[in-house]
């Protein structure tokens, strides 16, 4: 893999699936409630992911701070956009679900951000 990154990108898009299809036990609701909640955090979070790292080097030092900058406010609206999206378009929806499924993927990016800083650095 490339950069620690894309790493994070595609392991949290890989702990939604099973985790989605391990919830199917307690009810198709509850399954892709978790699931459009783990979704709503990773798409801003790989959003932002790659639009804040476009740049390298120590020239390039203001382009990155600006990516930074507009990559952050873009994941926060992308995160209020697929929130009220989900609340408008999907019936039935379990709000435990769902932001426990956003809440897990945040508490997933802790452990993977530990984890791939051991690994790269």
């Amino acid at each position: 893999m490339k950069s620690p990154a894309l790493a994070g990108i595609l392991a949290q898009l890989g702990f939604v699936l099973p985790a989605s299809c391990a919830l199917l036990l307690l009810g198709i609701v509850e399954a892709y409630s978790f699931a459009l909640g783990a979704l709503v955090y990773a798409l801003p979070n790989a959003y932002f992911t790659l639009y804040a790292f476009r740049y390298r080097g120590a020239r390039n030092i203001a382009l990155i701070n600006k990516s930074f900058n507009w990559g952050e406010s873009g994941k926060f609206a992308l995160v209020v956009v697929g929130f009220a999206l989900v609340y408008r378009f999907v019936t039935p929806v379990s709000p435990l679900y769902l932001y426990a499924g956003f809440c897990s993927m945040i508490i997933f990016q802790w452990g993977l951000s530990v984890y791939l800083g051991r690994r790269w650095l």
